[in-house]
């Protein structure tokens, strides 16, 4: 859709650099005052810097629909702590996770063992559980991506001091069950996945919702050849396709160790039960309205998410 038509329909996105309403905005939402959070009361930890990208993010959820350009407020960070900050305070303007704990569910990963990793909390409100196929979603905002993973789920609280002396087999141990898991991905701004590594992260790294299967305990993992995991991806009646060994990592367990060291740091531990998904074996699989999406992981089971 061009920048013209999108004005005409009344939703050209507010101002890159103040804290506006989206310009067209119907006249009983313009007041401002009554909508914007007060972030420097609600999240002190805010640079003031920062505010239009939590501004923008927000009137992009308010009103449904990817509002300004990442590459315009992106600039505005000094670096990824400001757009974890700016996740954070949306977090409890929308109240994804309690304030007293580090969030439940997280997603990680890399596109490899020598490149850093990144790891995003995900709202709450948005982790579906206890069904073997997801309804479509009710609101997209520009993306019906997704991505088939593994999730592990940690057993036991876990505190800042401990997390420090942890390698990978004592970090291994911590977790209780794994479980497989869809990731739909969906961006908030509207220039898409184009947008910068910044304003991307400040949007919970390019996150939609999330799909758990079913617990299942550790043992079934344990000496697993990761290379020779298979995973085949349906989309509704086309031939499956089928990727081997494709995990970025090696191993999705690779990452827990500095997964596990980054949640202790940033909210002084992590509690039992904390789930954190592993990275995708298929890529993020472009679909469209009515697609469904199903992945069989060989071995281990079948999830599937109607779009």
């Amino acid at each position: 859709m061009s920048e013209t038509s999108e004005c005409r329909s009344g939703s050209c996105g507010p101002a890159p650099f103040a804290n506006t309403p989206p310009i067209g905005l119907a006249p009983e939402l313009q007041t401002q005052d009554e909508l914007l959070p007060d972030w420097a009361q609600m999240a002190p930890q805010l640079h003031e810097d920062a505010y239009a990208m939590a501004d923008a993010l927000w009137w992009s959820r308010k009103l449904g629909s990817p509002q300004a350009q990442g590459a315009d407020v992106a600039p505005l960070l000094r670096g990824p702590e400001d757009a974890r900050a700016v996740q954070r305070a949306l977090a409890q303007a929308y109240g994804w996770w309690p304030q007293d704990r580090a969030p439940r569910y997280w997603k990680s990963g890399g596109p490899g063992r020598n490149q850093p990793l990144v790891h995003a909390p995900l709202p709450e409100p948005g982790v579906l559980t206890g069904m073997d196929e997801a309804p479509a979603p009710s609101l997209v905002f520009q993306l019906r991506g997704a991505e088939a993973e593994i999730a592990l789920r940690i057993g036991q609280n876990v505190t800042a001091e401990q997390a420090a002396t942890l390698d990978h087999a004592s970090a291994l141990a911590l977790v209780d069950a794994w479980c497989l898991a869809l990731e739909w991905v969906d961006v908030r701004w509207r220039d898409g996945l184009k947008a910068p590594a910044l304003a991307h992260l400040a949007d919970g790294q390019c996150h939609g919702g999330l799909l758990l299967g079913h617990w299942q305990p550790m043992q079934a993992l344990q000496g697993k050849d990761w290379s020779a995991q298979s995973c085949t991806i349906t989309l509704d009646h086309a031939a499956p396709q089928t990727f081997t060994g494709t995990h970025s990592l090696g191993d999705p367990a690779w990452l827990l160790l500095d997964w596990l060291q980054h949640v202790a740091r940033e909210y002084g531990s992590v509690p039992a039960g904390t789930v954190v998904t592993t990275g995708t074996w298929c890529g993020c699989m472009q679909l469209q309205a009515g697609q469904r999406f199903q992945a069989e992981f060989a071995g281990l089971g079948t999830l599937a998410w109607q779009f």
